[in-house]
Order: structure tokens, then C-alpha cells, then sequence
């Protein structure tokens, strides 16, 4: 989408006591630096006069739609910004959108330092060729002192590709970062981005399609970035590069954000190219507090052969007061969901107080050999223990041969007053494990009213694996025990459609109706009430927008009337 402003030279704002002209600027191959700009006629001609030009707050820079303009858009303070109320604008005019053609290796599409009231929208960025570039599609950087938080910055509907480090990037600056100042973004928008074939040429700790992050360890720092939002944004293909020392490839990737937002957005097939030990994740977050993930797709993203990750989602190492609710996951091949803790206890927090929530994990853990389950839970730190977490109402379902529904690994037992509850765990597949924890510690962990159904039941658990609930529960006694009854359901949890129902390109719980429980199915009022029992907060609707509860509470990510 284009949009067309009328030339206002007319239009004038009060400004520090006087008035100051708001004038829209115009950018065509087939006009002249020399030109004023003001009108299509009068178009300017080149991004460097772009790049040299000082503008009002207000004004606007279009460039001629369906055009391509070689080189890279660079933005600056004193010249580029806008103040409250009168955002610049940076955008398309006429027919189609503009393209922003990389010169060489080095350009970015965009880069702007310490940008502020700014919009950029109905843009193509496209850089020199994922394997050979060093930019970034969209650069925000803040390098200012003193933690400053910069506000007003939107990006809308930018289709960027081609880039070899990050599609789309928000971070705190070397000078900044170097004082242990977490300056970065407040309200930041990400809207309607399409990001992809990007991060082939990545370096350490990039090669991201959409990132925010800053400085490093919010045990020991503040935010750097608050409040922002990615939403309605398409992530693929971004392979990440191979022979790095951290993961690349990720799809959507936050840290060191409080607040933020990550809703009605698709990643897939992102990381291909991966083969550090740690791999890439779909739509994910690290070192982040009181941030959410909600009406997403995640699918068909990968890692190395025989490297960790490349799953859905994920809430990863120093996370607290983070939710991941009402997302799709499918035919990744790490696990759907992960909630991760890695070994880092000068810098991070303890991983807790992190829901996941409504759910539906479809045909995850495709990566051979099947180890990686519906969802993964583990922590790497050997001296704290993590909290608060829960897991509960999703429906996980796999057809995947010696597929796994919960997979426990790396010291399960660190987790403790953390809860796996009113899950449908759903397995078809040979060689199937309801549960599978690979070390010999006890998890910590407490299975309350799931539904189990699995060709044979296999619970590994500790050291041991058991063949009934039965045998796992007696030597267990608090594991799918209520006032001492049993409170699990070994059966079919008899959903209303047919499985696996693959893509739907971008979240629609109208395209996930076969799972949803019939009303004979024994998930239906079959539940626990978490909030009474625990103290778990339920939320107030399920994945298909029902209310909760409506009398009692059903397993999985259906809540019957």
C-alpha cells in the first residue's frame, strides 16, 4: 500500500513561539538534486540528498512507487526526527511502493541513530544478497547515555529481504552498551513487516529476522527496551550462517525488553543454516520480563543436524512474568514450546513466573532423531531453582515416531512449584513417550489433570521408565494426585476434527477448529481449577475466544460451554 500527501507548504505548526512549515518532500529517479522537491514535478532525486536534507518536525519524505534507489537511507538526529505529535514520515507515493536497493555489501536499507518520533512505512528494502551482505534490512540504534528510552518509532508494512545480518533490528548502542547504560526503545511499532531470506552472512549474536535487544542481564540492569510491539508481521527463510560462535536464524528474537508485545505474526522455515550447539527459534525471548506472545504461527523452522532449538517458541534463559497463549506451533524440528533456562546465574534471573498457556503443538520435534517433544523444559543452571511456572490447557498432538509429549532434560529438578496441567498430550506414533525425562534426576515438575492418550503408554521419569500410570503414580504419589484421587484421563481425547491440519498462513483459530473436544470426549468439564489449587492465573478466554471457565474447567486448549 502507497500513500499520496499533498504538498503543504501552507500548513504551519506553532513551534518554539513562532511557526515553522511542514512541507512533504518528493523522491523520483527522473528528478534533480538541484530541484526543491515540493512537488512530483520538482522530486528530488537521490537518497544522498535524502540522507543531507535537515526536516521539520511533521514533514514527510516520499519516494516514487514502483522506483528503485540505490544506495542506503541514513537518518539522523537534527535533521531526520520529529517531536510529540509530529512524527516524520518516511514512505511511498504513486503506484506501488519504492525499493531501497543496496549498493554495496555494506549498506543497510535503512539506519538510523538514535531515532524518535519517526515513522517509516510502504517500503522495499532489499539488500545485496543474504551470503555476501554485512547490513541490516532496518537498523534502529540507540546510543545515548544516562539508560534513555526513545520514543515514537514505527515501522509499517516493509518488505525487506536480502540482508546478511538482521532483517529488522533495535539496539542499544557500543557506546552505551560499553557505560552500562540501557538506553533503547519505548512504544516501539513493528507492523505488517514482511522479513525474509535474511541473516545469511550473520555475526556473532545477529542474524535475526526481527530483534530487539540491549544491554546485556537484566539481574543486574533495567530494560533497555519497554513497551514495544511486533505485530501482523510475516518472518521467513532467514537461514541464519553457519560457523558461528552463537545461534542465527531466528524468526522473531527479543531481549532485554519489559512489556512487550509479539502478536499475529507467522515465522517459518528460519534457520536452516545453524550449526552452533545452541540453534535458532521461530518466535522467542531471553533476558525479558512481563512481555507476551499470543495469536501467532510458528512452523517448519530448523537447526543443525543434531544442535538443540529450532523450535516454535520459546521462554528462555532469565525470563520472569512472560506468557506465550493462544499460538500455533507445527512441523518444527525442535520442540513446540521450550521454557529454558541457561547457566548464567552474575547475569540473568531465575526463570519463573512464565505461563504457557492454550496452546496447540502439531507434529513438533520432527528433527531425527525424535527427542525434542511437543514441549521442552530444562535449565542448565545447577544452583537455582526456577518458579512459578506453568504449562497448562494446550493440546499437543503428534503423529512423529518416537515422538515425545513433555520432554525434561537438563535438571529437571531445579524446577520446583511449577506445574504441566490440563494438557491434552495426543500421540500416534510408534515408540512414543507420554513423558520423557533423559537424565536420572527427579523432575520437579507437577502433572496435574492431563489427558494422556499414546499407542502404549511410556512415562520415563527419573531414572526409571514406567509402562502404567499405575506403577509411575505409586512411586510418585503426588503426580496426578488431588486429595489423594487420581485426577488424569488415559484415553482419547476424541477432538471434533481431523489432524494434523498443517499450515494456515497466520493465526485463525476459525482454521483450528478440529481441536476442539466433542462433547462426549472425557477432557470436556475434565479439568482442574488451577487458580483455587495453585494459585495459577487461568487468564479470562481460550484459544478459540471463549470465556473461562464456563462451568467446569475442561483439558486442553478448548473450553466447552
Amino acid at each position: 500500500m502507497s500513500i499520496m500527501l499533498a504538498l503543504s507548504t501552507s500548513i504551519t505548526n506553532q513551534w518554539g513561539g513562532g511557526t515553522t512549515p511542514i512541507f512533504t518532500f518528493y523522491v523520483d529517479p527522473a528528478g534533480s538534486d538541484s530541484n526543491d522537491g515540493l512537488s512530483p514535478a520538482t522530486a528530488w532525486q537521490t537518497l544522498s540528498k535524502v540522507n543531507a536534507a535537515t526536516l521539520t518536525p511533521g514533514s514527510s519524505v516520499l519516494f516514487k512507487g514502483g522506483s528503485t534507489f540505490t544506495g542506503q537511507l541514513t537518518l539522523s538526529e537534527g535533521k531526520h526526527f520529529g517531536s510529540s505529535g509530529l512524527a516524520t514520515t518516511f514512505g511511498s507515493y504513486g503506484t506501488g511502493n519504492a525499493t531501497i536497493q543496496a549498493g554495496v555489501n555494506s549498506d543497510n536499507g535503512i539506519s538510523a541513530l538514535n531515532p524518535h518520533h519517526i515513522t517509516i512505512q510502504d517500503l522495499i528494502l532489499v539488500g545485496t544478497g543474504s551470503t555476501v551482505s554485512t547490513g541490516t534490512g532496518c537498523a534502529l540504534t540507540n546510543d545515548q547515555l544516562g539508560s534513555t528510552k526513545l520514543a515514537g518509532v514505527s515501522l509499517l508494512r516493509l518488505d525487506i529481504s536480502a540482508y546478511g545480518v538482521d532483517g529488522i533490528a533495535a539496539y542499544t548502542g557500543s557506546t552505551a552498551y560499553a557505560a552500562n547504560s540501557a538506553s533503547g526503545f519505548s512504544g516501539l511499532l513493528i507492523d505488517g513487516c514482511t522479513v525474509h531470506d535474511n541473516t545469511g552472512n550473520a555475526t556473532t549474536g545477529t542474524g535475526n529476522g526481527i530483534t530487539l535487544q540491549g544491554l546485556y542481564g537484566l539481574l543486574n540492569f533495567a530494560a533497555s527496551h519497554t513497551n514495544c510491539i511486533i505485530r501482523n508481521c510475516k518472518i521467513y527463510n532467514n537461514t541464519g550462517k553457519a560457523g558461528l560462535s552463537q545461534h542465527s536464524g531466528n524468526g522473531v528474537l527479543l531481549g532485554q525488553c519489559s512489556g512487550a508485545l509479539v502478536e499475529y505474526c507467522e515465522a517459518y522455515n528460519n534457520g536452516a543454516n545453524n550449526s552452533n550447539a545452541a540453534g535458532p527459534v521461530g518466535i522467542w525471548m531471553y533476558d525479558t520480563t512481563n512481555s507476551t506472545i499470543q495469536f501467532c504461527e510458528s512452523h517448519h523452522n530448523k537447526t543443525g543436524v543434531g544442535t538443540a532449538d529450532g523450535g516454535g517458541f520459546d521462554i528462555d534463559g532469565g525470563c520472569q512474568g512472560c506468557i506465550i497463549q493462544y499460538c500455533y506451533s507445527h512441523d518444527n524440528y525442535g520442540p513446540g514450546y521450550q521454557l529454558y533456562q541457561y547457566s548464567d546465574a552474575a547475569n540473568i534471573k531465575t526463570l519463573s513466573n512464565n505461563l504457557i498457556r492454550y496452546n496447540i503443538s502439531e507434529n513438533d520435534g520432527t528433527q531425527a532423531p525424535t527427542t525434542k517433544g511437543s514441549v521442552h523444559l530444562g535449565t542448565a543452571d545447577l544452583a537455582r531453582a526456577n518458579t512459578g511456572n506453568a504449562i497448562f490447557n494446550n493440546t499437543l498432538y503428534s503423529s512423529v515416531a518416537s515422538a515425545n509429549g513433555l520432554y525434561l532434560d537438563s535438571n529437571p529438578d531445579k524446577f520446583t512449584t511449577t506445574y504441566f496441567a490440563n494438557n491434552i498430550v495426543y500421540l500416534t506414533g510408534a515408540s512414543t513417550k507420554v513423558i520423557n525425562s533423559t537424565p536420572s534426576a527427579v523432575p520437579g515438575i507437577l502433572c496435574i489433570g492431563n489427558c494422556y492418550s499414546s499407542p502404549s503408554t511410556s512415562i520415563k521419569w527419573g531414572a526409571t521408565t514406567y509402562t502404567t500410570f499405575s506403577n509411575w503414580r505409586t512411586a510418585f504419589p503426588t503426580q496426578e494426585t488431588v486429595a489423594g484421587a487420581a485426577v488424569f484421563k488415559a484415553a482419547n481425547p476424541t477432538l471434533v476434527g481431523t489432524v494434523p491440519v498443517g499450515n494456515i498462513n497466520g493465526f485463525n483459530s476459525a482454521l483450528l477448529g478440529a481441536y476442539k473436544t466433542q462433547g462426549a470426549s472425557v477432557c470436556r468439564n475434565g479439568g482442574q481449577n488451577l487458580n483455587s489449587l495453585y494459585g495459577i492465573t487461568v487468564g479470562s478466554q481460550d484459544l478459540y475466544g471463549n470465556a473461562i471457565p464456563q462451568g467446569l474447567y475442561d483439558i486442553g486448549c478448548f473450553e466447552s460451554a
